[in-house]
């Protein structure tokens, strides 16, 4: 098991700058580690977080770093691998303004999330809403996307690819 990398401080400033506030939206952490992107989300307006980790320890450590934040927040922990709480999530009819995953670096994740059985994000998704990728420089982002806009922005041995699939109505 790969040890917990948390997001640097720097790359979670850009990541908010970029996407800006989004009083009231809701935020889908996936492989969530520390919970430092999911609380992150509440400075910038976000009212709603679903945090999904794997690690036992992990999730207890969220579960610690929840139960501090206010009142008139909806705060859950999802302890399970994220391909299975995507599915349970997508069953729920659960949509997210902002879904994030920051998944082990070169572990074969930025293509498994952006093609087959994980490329589920894309219908958790609100109208307007974004499917952020943190990865090592190392790893591409597949160009042939379809119907995806897709930006990538390099911090470092960081990147930040910003996935936008077509508004509801248009082709995919």
């Amino acid at each position: 098991m790969n040890p917990i990398r948390p997001t640097s401080g720097k790359l979670l400033q850009t990541l908010f700058n970029i996407v800006g506030p989004r009083p009231g939206g809701s935020f889908l952490d996936l492989f969530a580690g520390t919970g430092r992107v999911g609380l992150e989300s509440l400075r910038w307006g976000f009212t709603s977080v679903v945090a999904v980790e794997l690690n036992p320890r992990a999730c207890s450590g969220l579960r610690t770093a929840f139960l501090r934040k206010r009142e008139g927040i909806s705060l859950e922990i999802a302890c399970m691998d994220v391909r299975r709480a995507m599915v349970l999530l997508c069953r729920k009819e659960r949509v997210f303004d902002m879904v994030f995953a920051d998944p082990p670096y070169e572990n074969d994740w930025v293509l498994s999330l952006t093609k087959g059985d994980s490329f589920l994000w894309r219908d958790l998704l609100s109208e307007d809403g974004v499917f952020v990728l943190e990865h090592s420089v190392r790893e591409k982002v597949p160009e042939e996307l379809t119907g995806i806009a897709c930006e990538t922005r390099r911090y470092g041995d960081s990147c930040l690819s910003f996935l936008r699939p077509p508004k509801r109505g248009e082709c995919r």
